[in-house]
């Protein structure tokens, strides 16, 4: 008897731990974000191999599907734009299926939330590329003016019995980045009023919810969006994840940082905070492991880390299916438009007048006839040597597909901004050295007029001596002077126009063209690119 006990308590015992094994499984959330059209392992303007691309990251997504159940995989945005490939076939060559899109649907992509520079590729050409996406554009703070979103605010994805709410949100600061004719009709909401709004009822019908998100963590990077145009927090991932309650794991973006770094595992019993750097550098992981309690799923663990894709192998079919454009793109960017004969370097281009942003302010002001000029320099590690310029040479110069502007700014207005732009120079242990607050690419340097920043002087100060070269006369605050400048720029971009007094410019001329197509139609014309630093700005130090 105490036999035939002990077998059936062994028997019950077993029986009910392989039923405690049953209702338990694992969820893995895949995601990457700011691919920027990083498809393959090619850096397209230095003409060479790279490791990272999305045909490397498919080849651990692919891992992953082999060994689980339930994968999903979803992307936080800035997808189309970035990269001589997504420019080409956004721009030039636009007959049949993106090839990005293509990409994203073979890798079977279930949810992607709307980045700024998705947006930027103008309307038609994000329209188009939503309609041929077999996965669901998100952005739930994208409204209209009767409430409704233009794109979906969510959707749920379902697994072997979980489901899974996707709630997509857009940084709101994209007004600062580019006009209303890029998004007609949308308002961009604050984000964690829309978070509030959609995610109570989402939660209630999901067994976990995610947010896809292209904002990053820093409330404080791009602060000025809110305290000059007073646009809701540009970076609220954070304040989402910890703010609005029911998220399992957010996946921000935008900021191209990584978090976790290193590769580290983080664990969390509220919301996981992820972010999966940029430009395919890399997957972001999360594990959920469900346990089905009262006939309900519920998260009882969750951890996340990132991988690098330098240590994934590249994914041969999805490289043979982007072969053809890849090809196509090469061939393109390879073709020589100039031939320069100096060679040029910008490496000290934000400490002393330079041949490419003066080239740059020199284009912009042929092709508007504006009075004066302000461009950045983008990179201080450019060399072009005294050899043939290619079209890739100019993606190298202005990596930005920014159009071009010209405004009407008063001699206060300009002072003002160069006082502005000096901000970026500060002087430590009798050392000149940059702002580490300050973007380099918001420091403007001018043509069309001559100046000093003398950094001895105290912020707002600095700037002496402004001569209008046109007639050699000092700049007169009171006149109104034609002034060129990128669309970033003008449409708020860095916080300069808003500085000195100016809410909302009135736009004189704006190219349809983008100033990459702009400069190169520019050296075609001239055929021998010899320019020379005018010397018409300097430091006093």
């Amino acid at each position: 008897m105490k036999q035939l006990l002990l077998v059936t308590f062994i028997f019950l015992f077993c029986h009910f731990s392989l039923l405690g094994n049953e209702v338990r499984d694992t969820l893995i959330i895949l995601n990457t974000t700011d691919i920027h059209g990083t498809i393959l392992p090619y850096d397209y303007i230095q003409d060479e191999p790279q490791e990272r691309g999305l045909t490397k990251i498919f080849s651990r997504i692919k891992h992953y599907r082999e060994r689980y159940d339930n994968v999903i995989l979803v992307d936080s945005g800035d997808l189309l734009q970035g990269t001589p490939y997504a420019y080409f076939y956004n721009h030039i060559d636009t007959t049949g299926i993106h090839p990005i899109i293509q990409t994203m649907n073979y890798m079977k992509y279930d949810a992607f939330a709307v980045g700024n520079h998705d947006i930027e590729v103008g309307y038609d050409s994000y329209v188009k590329a939503r309609a041929q996406s077999d996965f669901p554009w998100l952005s739930a703070n994208a409204e209209m003016e009767d409430g409704t979103t233009f794109f979906d605010p969510y959707t749920i994805v379902e697994t072997s019995g979980i489901k899974i709410g996707i709630l997509g949100l857009t940084t709101p600061g994209i007004p600062t980045m580019l006009d209303e004719s890029f998004y007609p009709g949308i308002t961009w909401m604050d984000m964690i009023e829309s978070a509030h709004k959609y995610a109570p009822e989402l939660k209630k019908n999901s067994d976990v919810l995610v947010g896809i998100f292209h904002a990053g963590y820093d409330t404080e990077e791009d602060k000025y969006k809110e305290e000059l145009f007073g646009l809701p927090v540009a970076n609220a991932s954070g304040l989402v994840a910890d703010n609005v309650p029911g998220f399992d794991v957010v996946f921000g973006g935008h900021s191209h940082r990584i978090r976790p770094a290193d590769t580290t595992y983080i664990y969390s019993d509220s919301t996981l905070k992820m972010i999966s750097g940029a430009r395919a550098y890399g997957l972001g992981v999360a594990q959920i492991i469900l346990e089905k309690q009262n006939g309900n799923w519920k998260v009882i663990e969750k951890k996340g880390w990132f991988e690098p894709a330098h240590e994934f192998h590249e994914d041969q079919e999805l490289c043979a299916l982007n072969s053809p454009y890849h090809q196509e793109v090469i061939d393109y960017f390879r073709t020589p438009i100039a031939l320069n004969k100096n060679p040029i370097t910008t490496e000290k281009a934000r400490f002393e007048d330079n041949a490419i942003p003066q080239m740059i302010n020199q284009i912009q002001m042929k092709q508007t006839g504006a009075d004066i000029s302000f461009s950045p320099v983008f990179s201080t590690s450019l060399v072009i040597p005294a050899n043939t310029i290619r079209i890739q040479d100019v993606y190298a110069i202005y990596p930005y597909e920014n159009t071009l502007k010209m405004i009407e700014m008063t001699g206060q207005n300009i002072l003002d901004y160069l006082e502005y732009c000096a901000n970026y120079f500060v002087i430590e242990d009798a050392t000149l050295k940059t702002n580490p607050e300050i973007a380099g690419y918001n420091y403007d340097m001018a043509e069309g007029i001559s100046y000093e920043i003398d950094v001895r002087e105290t912020p707002g100060n600095r700037i002496k001596n402004v001569i209008f070269l046109k007639d050699s006369s000092p700049l007169n605050p009171n006149k109104v002077y034609t002034v060129a400048l990128n669309s970033y720029r003008a449409n708020g971009g860095g916080g300069h126009l808003k500085a000195v007094g100016i809410d909302e410019p009135a736009i004189l001329y704006s190219s349809e063209k983008d100033l990459r197509t702009i400069i190169i139609e520019y050296l075609k014309n001239l055929e021998v690119f010899e320019v020379h630093a005018g010397g018409n700005w300097y430091i006093v130090k």
